[in-house]
């Protein structure tokens, strides 16, 4: 999966569903990328999507945070978006969860299959198991796709949209344009003697 979908689909499912989300939390979006940081190893969807790598990362942010602000917010945040890119993976293809003990990762496929002829029929429709294993990667992973872009695209419209209603600093902004556009078309404008009217 590309790094606009990671990044995107949890975000933009977080900005709607969880009040008191606010454009200061668009920075911890960026833990939804962290697993793909294991290419730097050679290995893509190895150590860092394993639990054995994600369960200490995870005490150590919680511990972080509560032992210096005696509260778990944005570490609950951060987990939250690193722990989606997981889920994503699973339901594109299979995740190492016990990598590198078990060399072999696990997810669910959804061949949804319609075919299209005489008749219509559907093929398959069964979420199946597949398996995989980690791959070995050289310098190249998958920076956008059109799923990526459209997950963007869907994110700014809904932060545009819904930002004013949530009082967010973006909301804000385009309320203030709004306003500035209407105040500018809804005056009639008449060309006389050089001058606008």
């Amino acid at each position: 999966m590309d790094i606009l979908t990671h990044i995107f689909l949890p975000l933009t499912l977080l900005y709607v569903l969880k009040r008191g989300f606010k454009t200061k939390h668009f920075p911890l979006a960026l833990f939804a990328i962290l697993p793909d940081f294991d290419v730097l190893t050679g290995i893509h969807r190895g150590l860092f999507h394993s639990i054995i790598f994600l369960a200490p990362l995870s005490a150590l942010m919680l511990a972080t945070e509560y032992a210096s602000k005696k509260r778990l917010k944005y570490s609950l945040i951060a987990l939250f978006f690193l722990y989606s890119h997981i889920l994503l993976d699973f339901l594109a293809g299979g995740v190492p969860l016990l990598y590198p003990i078990v060399n072999q990762g696990v997810g669910i496929k959804f061949p949804f299959i319609i075919r299209f002829g005489e008749s219509i029929s559907i093929v398959d429709a069964a979420p199946r198991l597949v398996y995989s294993h980690p791959r070995p990667i050289h310098g190249e992973v998958d920076a956008f796709s059109s799923f990526g872009v459209a997950n963007t695209a869907l994110f700014l419209l809904i932060y545009w949209k819904v930002g004013g209603e949530k009082g967010d600093a973006g909301g804000f902004e385009v309320k203030r344009l709004s306003k500035a556009l209407k105040a500018v078309f809804s005056q009639r404008c008449c060309l006389k003697d050089n001058r606008i009217e």
